[in-house]
């Protein structure tokens, strides 16, 4: 009897148990998580953290906090604890494709491809936007132009005025020696942004190598202007595209200006003394290939340039007896 008494009291006060409301100060996930992007709008970085746990720790299978606290480790330059989180969520919904998409960008940005790769394509699946740029990203720095280039055509179908996906992929023809392809790219690139110096001189390789040597030039000069550095390798081509034009002065100017940045240059001294010949400057001609058999003694194509400008400025027997010398060490 008195067994039976406890069990109808507990069949009596267990369902009155169950339909008491919860506490007042005892927030739901959706309520804490909604604190937390409050106070993280505020700048109250410190307790957004805690009210996204608290949401996580609440209901472990809503995402929203998982996300925001990921974001927020991200924004303080914490990317191993914001893929921890990534990966919890993951846990809980194996194909959250917010939750991959973020994975793959925080991978790309540590250079870790395979596994940016590995998320975006997962990412893809599951309709998350941009992921083909980090693909055709990822798998040029993996070297593997084919697949990059696919990927990163369609990157252009979502952002077909994106500068950096224009350059990359104009790159990776550059590369492949296709320089007509390369170069439609790079003026696709050009007017997404007019002031990229750099752009500008590589569009000017893309000229040199398919011998549009004005077009070089010309692009040359305008990376000069657009803040590009005045580095040797700039007033090298520059003043091999002025030298191909015929434009000695020009090209004589660029290329004392590459010297002085690289005084030990041999194709330098070289593009110099060539100048200076073709110009018939032969006097100046003679001192150039003179510089270069100081540094190498050796050299016979210098030492019978040499002795062809000591002949073309009157020297005709002085000349002729380097040239012997030089034809002597072919």
């Amino acid at each position: 009897m008195f067994l039976y008494r406890i069990l109808l009291y507990l069949c009596i006060l267990l369902p009155l148990c169950l339909a008491l409301p919860a506490k007042a100060d005892s927030p739901g996930a959706r309520q804490l998580h909604e604190q937390g992007l409050r106070l993280k709008l505020s700048g109250r970085l410190q307790e957004a953290e805690e009210r996204f746990t608290a949401a996580i720790k609440a209901n472990r299978s809503y995402a929203a906090p998982y996300i925001e606290l990921a974001n927020l480790y991200r924004l303080q330059q914490q990317p191993e604890t914001a893929k921890q989180q990534l990966l919890l969520l993951l846990e809980q919904h194996a194909e959250h494709s917010e939750a991959l998409a973020t994975l793959a960008e925080i991978f790309f940005e540590q250079k870790g491809y395979e596994d940016a790769l590995a998320y975006a394509f997962r990412a893809r699946e599951q309709g998350a936007p941009h992921m083909n740029s980090i693909i055709g990203l990822s798998y040029s720095f993996l070297d593997h132009p084919e697949e990059a280039v696919k990927a990163l055509e369609l990157a252009l179908l979502e952002e077909p005025d994106h500068p950096v996906l224009l350059c990359r992929i104009a790159r990776l023809h550059a590369q492949a020696e296709n320089y007509k392809e390369s170069l439609i790219y790079y003026e696709k690139a050009l007017k997404a942004d007019s002031t990229a110096a750099g752009v500008y001189y590589e569009s000017g390789m893309m000229h040199f190598n398919m011998k549009n040597y004005k077009n070089a030039a010309g692009a040359f000069e305008q990376a000069a202007r657009m803040g590009h550095p005045g580095n040797a390798d700039l007033y090298v081509n520059l003043g091999l595209a002025q030298l191909k034009q015929s434009a000695y002065d020009d090209a004589i100017r660029n290329l004392h200006a590459a010297l002085s940045l690289r005084p030990k240059d041999i194709q330098i001294m070289q593009n110099l003394a060539n100048a200076y010949y073709k110009k018939q400057d032969y006097a100046q001609a003679a001192v150039q290939w003179n510089n270069i058999l100081m540094q190498q003694p050796m050299n016979a194509f210098a030492m019978f340039m040499l002795g062809k400008s000591y002949i073309c400025s009157g020297e005709v027997a002085k000349g002729q007896v380097i040239c012997d010398q030089a034809l002597l060490l072919q």
